[in-house]
């Protein structure tokens, strides 16, 4: 605890500066980014178990999650053109985050929500609008706080230690929704799966909503020289960042990876026979995620930040895949062969909560470099443009799911016992997929060059230029 003191203690010495970030404001910033992520995680852990649920089936239900993903991506440049446009004589991007949060909360319950009636084509109508509403809104507030974090502080120290504490709050909302395997089997016998799953999405809500107001503290201290006028002109901007299209392409691999972390739930309660296995494992490893995101000042100080992403994402993978063959073997439905793969994916993790905040560390970079070789940041546009191939990608990983799920014969009807054929399936996927799609994100960051020297002598010559913009 002798890193968060020292960390708390120079806030607090910053706070004396009337242009440094007071403490309140990274409280903020760490409740922000709990509300999304609780949200974000609550309807991208369960919405597939939930519409299995109410009876939807394998492909319908990839179907749905799969078009509602490709309207998110067709939403991002109309969200993102008004975002950045906006807020001429104001804040560009507080309004959309106090103001959505509630109505995120709202619609994070209505898609968890049972249709009103079994008609089936009333039922897929209902979820698809209910998703595709959510999703929009989720788009202008979300992305809104994306944003808002590469303009609160213009000090590479203090983002750290904004994105240090708003790790926390994300790895505590990551932490939550892996409790709810083990209330779900206490729950059974008084209520459905998906009652069980509407009251959760409830909670999420509330809990999402208080903390999401706490960002009306945030201050946006960073302004660009000029703005975009037109939604052509900030795509211009970001296809001009190469650096950041460098992070952008590593994205790309979530087609694959998506298939296997969305059938976590279905392997530890169909193959492994036991859902609470999932509870304790995500337990497990956030905590050494959690712990280590507190050194994130530490590690960024002594390592470029792109070597914390890739040492991480080899660990991860290599411990994914070892697990697949040594655990195949051993047999995951058995006490030495879970305790094995626990491990494994212990492991796998420990690095996890620093190279998080490396990542968002390299992303804000790449708008310092834009402001200073064009004038524009254009956030918001740059962080929708970084996520509409990413959310098209995931929405052919989401459709494949279906497909994949019918492949190995697996049955989502509720109470179906699953061939082993299936169940090897469900191993297949959740072990392998992931580790491959985290191997091919890692090769951009190997080209990765906005840190160290190079990027101290970009803020170097940015400063001086908005010094000499003020004094105009």
């Amino acid at each position: 605890m002798g890193k968060v003191q020292e960390l708390i203690a120079g806030i607090r010495e910053n706070e004396r500066n009337p242009e440094k970030m007071k403490l309140n404001e990274y409280i903020s910033y760490a409740l922000g980014s709990f509300s999304f992520r609780s949200m974000s995680k609550m309807c991208s852990d369960y919405v597939l178990q939930f519409y299995l649920s109410i009876g939807l089936g394998n492909k319908r239900s990839g179907q749905i999650i799969a078009g509602t993903k490709i309207w998110d991506a067709i939403n991002d440049p109309i969200a993102a053109t008004i975002i950045d446009n906006g807020g001429r004589h104001g804040d560009r991007f507080k309004p959309y985050i106090t103001k959505l949060v509630p109505l995120l909360a709202v619609l994070s319950l209505l898609m968890f929500l049972r249709p009103p009636m079994d008609s089936p084509s009333f039922m897929v109508g209902w979820c698809v609008i209910i998703y595709v509403l959510w999703e929009t809104t989720n788009t202008f507030s979300s992305v809104s706080f994306q944003a808002i974090a590469t303009v609160m502080s213009s000090d590479p120290v203090e983002r750290t230690s904004y994105f240090t504490i708003g790790g926390i709050g994300e790895k505590i909302a990551d932490g939550l929704p892996g409790l709810l395997p083990v209330f779900m089997g206490l729950a059974m016998p008084f209520m459905s799966e998906s009652t069980f799953y509407t009251c959760c999405a409830a909670l999420f809500g509330v809990l999402g909503c208080a903390a999401g107001l706490f960002t009306t503290n945030l201050k946006e201290r960073i302004a660009p020289e000029k703005k975009p006028q037109h939604v052509w002109d900030s795509f211009v901007t970001f296809f001009k960042n190469k650096q950041l299209l460098l992070l952008w392409s590593s994205n790309l691999s979530w087609a694959v990876s998506t298939i296997g972390w969305s059938v976590g739930g279905l392997f530890f309660k169909d193959a492994v026979g036991n859902y609470g296995y999932q509870t304790l494992i995500w337990t497990l490893t956030g905590l050494p995620a959690f712990f280590a995101s507190w050194l994130s000042p530490l590690f960024l100080k002594r390592f470029k930040p792109s070597r914390i992403v890739i040492f991480n994402n080899i660990l991860n993978a290599g411990c994914c895949i070892l697990m697949y063959f040594i655990v195949g073997r051993m047999g995951y439905n058995t006490g030495a062969g879970m305790a094995v793969l626990i491990g494994f994916l212990l492991v796998g993790s420990i690095p996890g909560g620093v190279s998080g905040i490396a990542q968002r560390v390299c992303q804000v970079n790449t708008f310092d470099y834009m402001e200073l070789k064009t004038g524009q940041r254009a956030e918001a546009t740059s962080l929708v443009a970084t996520g509409m191939l990413t959310k098209g990608v995931a929405a052919i990983g989401n459709l494949l799911l279906g497909y994949a799920l019918d492949s190995i014969g697996y049955v989502g009807t509720a109470g179906t016992m699953q061939t082993q054929e299936a169940k090897d399936g469900l191993f297949l996927f959740y072990a392998v997929f992931p580790a491959i799609g985290t191997l091919i994100s890692t090769i951009p960051y190997l080209f990765f060059k906005l840190e160290g020297k190079y990027y101290d002598n970009i803020m170097a010559e940015l400063k001086e230029k908005r010094g000499l913009s003020a004094e105009e």
